[in-house]
């Protein structure tokens, strides 16, 4: 029987996802010993490398389907070597992102269908679900002002408009279906994103 809990940061690029679970995970690790914070693709060795080749801006002839089992090759060492285990221990993991990013990203962003997609999810986490999964959604406008401050954008990044488009569309709607909670950034600085953040978790994991 598993022990742990899995909390999800979703979003497009530029909805501030990461700068949430790291503040989260900063947060709950003075609360609980048993806390971790994954990334996807990567938190492994494996991973990680995986995940070099596929935001490599270089790769720009990789093709889609290339793309989605190079995304579950990531997912299914990470859960087989990692996942599983942390919550047999008891863990509260927090992922920056996890499957729900394939479904958006591979489906609704290159248009392969959700039932392949769903097959592989399902069979990559052993049907693994998160407790809670947030998803913060922003504009595409506010999105491009806030990613002006990056250095270098990797190649989902460097996707056009339309493509981003559409994930926040798919974002939006899997939303609704999984019932994720969605917290709206645009025009909220990150301590008010925060504190939406914290009143959502508190339901999930309960502190003082």
């Amino acid at each position: 029987m598993l022990k742990g809990k899995i909390i999800v940061f979703e979003g497009p690029e530029g909805s501030g996802k990461t700068t949430q679970a790291n503040r989260v995970f900063k947060f709950l690790k003075n609360k609980y010993k048993k806390v971790i914070f994954l990334r996807e693709p990567g938190g492994v060795k494996i991973s990680e490398d995986i995940r070099k080749i596929i935001l490599n801006p270089k790769n720009k002839k990789m093709c889609a389907l290339t793309e989605l089992l190079l995304y579950e090759a990531a997912r299914a060492q990470l859960v087989c070597e990692k996942i599983n285990l942390l919550l047999k221990k008891g863990y509260i993991i927090l992922m920056d992102r996890f499957y729900l990013a394939t479904t958006v990203y591979q489906g609704y962003g290159r248009g392969i269908k959700k039932q392949i997609i769903n097959y592989l999810n399902k069979l990559v986490t052993n049907n693994i679900k998160p407790n809670l999964t947030i998803i913060y959604d922003v504009s595409r406008k506010e999105a491009l002002k806030r990613m002006k401050t990056r250095k270098k954008m990797d190649r989902i990044e460097q996707e056009n408009d339309r493509f981003h488009e559409k994930i926040r569309k798919g974002y939006l709607n899997e939303g609704k279906l999984i019932k994720a909670k969605i917290i709206r950034t645009d025009g909220k600085n990150t301590d008010d994103v925060f504190k939406e953040t914290k009143e959502i978790l508190q339901k999930v994991i309960l502190w003082q």
